[in-house]
Order: structure tokens, then C-alpha cells, then sequence
């Protein structure tokens, strides 16, 4: 009984798994099928900012981005939107190559089609075997045969989709090529310094190093200004209480490594109730202090005076000078003096304030305009300049204030 059990069985599956040839033509003819790709060379400054562009801009064309990197990019987009696709890469780099290549899967597709209908009538068949079986044996044999038929039917179905979408949509792949900066080696001498001399320093510059220090050498600093003076206490210059005055004002530094040649000139002309004057010349050393800031002590003789209101006096001054380039809108320079007066008795000790000498004055200027890199190794600013200053002189206290435009370059070298 138990053998003959077995038996029916076998035989019932050998017909069940016999049944699933028949029917491969139950799918019908599909349609051709066009399945199109297309590879693109796209030249970018970033591989990486050219794929977030690319995924930003293929979503609304109805596509998609399969994969994205660095180097290069995988997108499906529309057939219909591949022309409008490419317009828009040429909107965000150099398309530099493009091929674009065609496959006929019509056989695949009808043969995927044939497939699912071989699928499903074999699963049909196998169902009604399931109507005959007598015990559990044969039933859980037909179940286990049907199962495969349903799994069959899926992978079949899958395919027919992968393959119809390929005939709507065209995949694209597209690699980035960036431009490469070209790295120029330093040509060297026998002797070390000659490097530093003449045309070999031009023709074979020396490779750039981030790590390099940038600082500062030498600078001009020069203003053109209009000062306008007010004297608090204004008897001993007889009762005048202000002066305007048209002021000239240079500083220069001179290749310091790491001290340079400082030094400058100031000119003043301008009415009061006598006529304003003064000429100051100015020679010392100066320091720059990295890239931003610098100092400069100097000394030299120099007139001024007003005349009927301050004697005539000779000047030797003794000026500490310093400029910050603050910001790259905003720099800064503030000065002192303390100088001896000769020639004039009532110009003697005039202040009380002075660490030496007979006279006082500072001052501070800021210019609030924007800082222009002509190079990495000059930068220059003009712009307006609004300054105060602060003098005493003949037991009296002056203050200034000043409008005018600046102009200052900066040169650097390496540190």
C-alpha cells in the first residue's frame, strides 16, 4: 500500500513539472522596444558640486540619480527629457564627449512576455492537480510545485519591467574631468644665493608651499587731508580759538628683513588769523610685525608756526608711528611726538604732558575702505580718511580733527 502511495506521487509530479514548457507563445508579440544609454565626458572645476547640481535638476525632468561621485555620476532620465538633460549639463561645465548608443530589446521583452504566460498557465495546470490529490503526501507535493510556479511568475514579471523601462528612459553616465593645475619645479644653482639673483629667479620661480610665511616689507602710506584745529583756552595764542589748514601727510617703509629704512614728510598751509604753516621732515627705522601691523621711530627737523598768533620755531621731533590694517574693510595708524622747539623762547617747555622736549602731539586716523590684493605679494587700499589729533603747545591744548582720502600699498615676502 505505502509503495504504491509512493508511486502515484512520482508519477503525479513528473506530470506536474512535464506541463511547463507548453505555452510559451500564450504571451503574444510585444512591441519593438528601444533601450537607449548614453555616455557623456562633462568638464567641471568640482566633480563633487556638479553631482549635487545634477541630482537638484534631474528630479524635476521626471528622472533619477542611480549613483554619485567625485568622479562621476549615473542618471535615468525620460526619453522624451534627455535633450532637455543635456541642455542643462551644458549650463554647469564643458560637455566634452557624448555617445549615445541604441539596443533593440524587443526579442528580450516578448520573450519575458512568453515567459509570464508559460508561468501562468503551468500554476493553472498545477492547480487543478491539486484538485486530485487523495492523501497529504500528494497534496503537500503540489503545494510545494506551486510555489515554485509563484516564484517563477514574479521573476518573470520583473523582467518585463526592468525591460519596458528601459525602452522609457535613458540611462546616463557621465564622468568628471577637472581641469589639473600645472606644478612647476624650481630649477636650483651650484651656489644657494644665486638663486635669490637676476632672470634664473624669474624664469624658474620656486614652487609655491602652503606652508610659506607671508609678511610684510615694505609700505606707502600718504594722505591728503583737510584739519580743522580748535583751541580750548585760547589766551596765550591771543584769544584765536581755531585754524583750517590743508595737511600732506607720507610714511614709508623700506624693505625691512627684518628692520627697514622708515621715514616720511608732512606739509601744512592754511589760514587762521595769521597764515599756517609747517614742514616737517622725518628719517628712522622701521618693523613690520607679520603680515598686518608695523612700526617705525624717526626724527628729523622741520618749521611751522602761525603767523602773528605762534612764533616761528625750528622742530626736531621724535615720532613713534603705527599702522594696523585691521580688517579687510578697516585700517588704523596712530602716531606721537615729543619735539624740542628752537628758535623761539615762547615756544619753550609749552607743555606739560611731554615725557621731554617742549612740545606734544598724537593723533589716530581710520580708513574704512575695502583692501584690494593686486597679488599675493601686493595690496593697496584707498579711500576716505577721518582722523583727530591732539596737540600742546605754548601752555595751551589744540585738538584736530581731519577729512581727507588715503592711499596705501603694502608689499610682502617671504618669511
Amino acid at each position: 500500500m505505502a509503495a504504491a502511495r509512493f508511486l502515484r506521487a512520482a508519477v503525479l509530479s513528473l506530470g506536474v513539472m512535464a506541463a511547463a514548457p507548453r505555452g510559451l507563445a500564450d504571451g503574444g508579440a510585444p512591441a519593438p522596444t528601444l533601450a537607449r544609454s548614453s555616455n557623456i565626458v562633462l568638464g567641471v572645476e568640482s566633480g563633487l558640486e556638479a553631482g549635487r547640481v545634477i541630482a537638484g535638476m534631474v528630479g524635476p525632468l521626471g528622472g533619477r540619480v542611480v549613483r554619485s561621485s567625485e568622479s562621476d555620476a549615473v542618471v535615468e532620465v525620460p526619453s522624451g527629457r534627455y535633450a532637455d538633460f543635456v541642455a542643462e549639463l551644458r549650463r554647469i561645465g564643458q560637455l566634452e564627449n557624448e555617445k549615445l548608443a541604441t539596443a533593440d530589446v524587443s526579442t528580450q521583452l516578448a520573450d519575458a512576455l512568453a515567459a509570464v504566460g508559460a508561468a501562468k498557465a503551468a500554476r493553472q495546470r498545477r492547480e487543478r492537480l491539486g484538485g486530485v490529490a487523495r492523501d497529504v503526501n500528494e497534496k503537500l507535493t503540489v503545494e510545494r510545485v506551486l510555489e515554485h510556479s509563484a516564484s517563477r511568475i514574479v521573476q518573470a514579471e520583473a523582467r518585463v519591467r526592468e525591460l519596458q523601462a528601459r525602452g522609457e528612459l535613458v540611462v546616463v553616465q557621465i564622468q568628471f574631468r577637472t581641469e589639473g593645475k600645472e606644478s612647476i619645479q624650481p630649477a636650483t644653482l651650484p651656489i644657494p644665493w644665486l638663486d635669490e639673483l637676476g632672470h634664473g629667479r624669474l624664469a624658474n620661480p620656486p614652487e609655491h608651499s602652503a606652508s610659506r610665511s607671508i609678511e610684510l616689507r615694505a609700505f606707502t602710506d600718504f594722505a591728503l587731508a583737510l584739519k580743522v584745529d580748535y583751541v580750548y583756552d585760547a589766551e596765550p595764542l591771543d584769544g584765536v580759538h581755531g585754524a583750517t589748514s590743508l595737511a600732506f601727510d607720507m610714511r614709508v617703509l623700506g624693505e625691512a628683513n627684518p628692520v627697514g629704512l622708515f621715514g616720511g614728510m608732512d606739509v601744512v598751509l592754511g589760514g587762521s588769523r595769521g597764515f599756517v604753516y609747517g614742514l616737517q621732515f622725518l628719517g628712522g627705522a622701521g618693523v613690520p610685525l607679520g603680515r598686518r601691523f608695523a612700526f617705525g621711530v624717526s626724527s628729523g627737523p622741520g618749521i611751522d608756526g602761525i603767523t602773528s598768533v605762534v612764533p616761528f620755531g625750528v622742530l626736531f621731533p621724535v615720532e613713534l608711528w603705527l599702522t594696523w590694517d585691521l580688517a579687510s574693510f578697516m585700517s588704523v595708524s596712530a602716531w606721537g611726538q615729543n619735539a624740542w622747539v628752537l628758535g623761539s623762547d615762547d615756544r619753550q617747555s609749552g607743555s606739560k604732558r611731554a615725557l621731554f622736549g617742549d612740545e606734544l602731539s598724537v593723533g589716530i586716523a581710520v580708513v574704512p575702505a575695502d583692501r584690494d590684493s593686486w597679488s599675493e605679494y601686493t595690496q593697496r587700499r584707498n579711500g576716505w580718511l577721518f582722523g583727530a589729533g591732539y596737540r600742546e603747545l605754548m601752555g595751551t591744548a589744540m585738538f584736530e580733527l581731519r577729512v581727507g582720502w588715503t592711499g596705501i600699498d603694502a608689499d610682502f615676502g617671504g618669511g
